[in-house]
């Protein structure tokens, strides 16, 4: 095998020692609070497809699902990068008028959507539990994330933990459409 086949991409191997390389290069251990980050977003992106996948066989349509994967992409890869990288400018970042399309899309869905000031257990139905553990997890992403700034003084990664933020409410408030509607396109 050449050094070009897929193989070598997925399998470097380089994580058989316990190591992983950033976007931009570095070599850190596994357990580097960047890789807990990036691990806890990659998951938010995966629950989000799940759940995505599941309001497009219930109701015919993504409810935006599509485009916050793409988001959690540019998240992963701000967090991923070094900012004094050369790479870091490269990159589609993530800022604050990212965060008020998602307020916009958020306020539209709460028009059509009645919140009761209770605490809510999930799992109505199973396209709305889907949409619940999307924003479970998206919520476990965001404290990490906070912990990144904080602790890594990473701190153009505001609008990020504000677009997780956002997409977590964005989630609640989408579960709840999703069970109030009961499935029906």
């Amino acid at each position: 095998m050449g050094s070009d086949t897929p193989f070598e991409w997925v399998t470097t191997r380089g994580g058989d020692r316990g190591e992983s390389g950033y976007y931009s290069g570095e070599w850190r251990r596994k357990d580097d609070l960047i890789f807990a980050a990036v691990g806890d977003i990659d998951e938010v992106n995966s629950f989000t497809g799940a759940a995505r996948s599941a309001l497009q066989a219930g109701f015919g349509e993504d409810f935006g699902l599509a485009d916050m994967q793409r988001n959690l992409l540019r998240v992963g890869a701000m967090v991923a990068t070094s900012c004094d990288h050369e790479l870091y400018d490269t990159i589609d970042h993530v800022t604050e008028r990212d965060v008020e399309s998602l307020e916009r899309l958020e306020r539209k869905l709460l028009k059509k959507t009645r919140i009761d000031p209770v605490f809510v257990v999930p799992g109505e139905n199973a396209v709305s539990a889907a949409v619940d553990v999307a924003r479970s997890v998206c919520r476990r992403a965001e404290r990490r994330l906070v912990t990144v700034i904080r602790e890594r003084g990473r701190h153009d990664l505001h609008a990020c933990q504000n677009l997780l933020n956002r997409l977590s409410d964005y989630l609640f408030i989408l579960a709840r459409h999703v069970e109030q509607r009961g499935g029906r396109r």
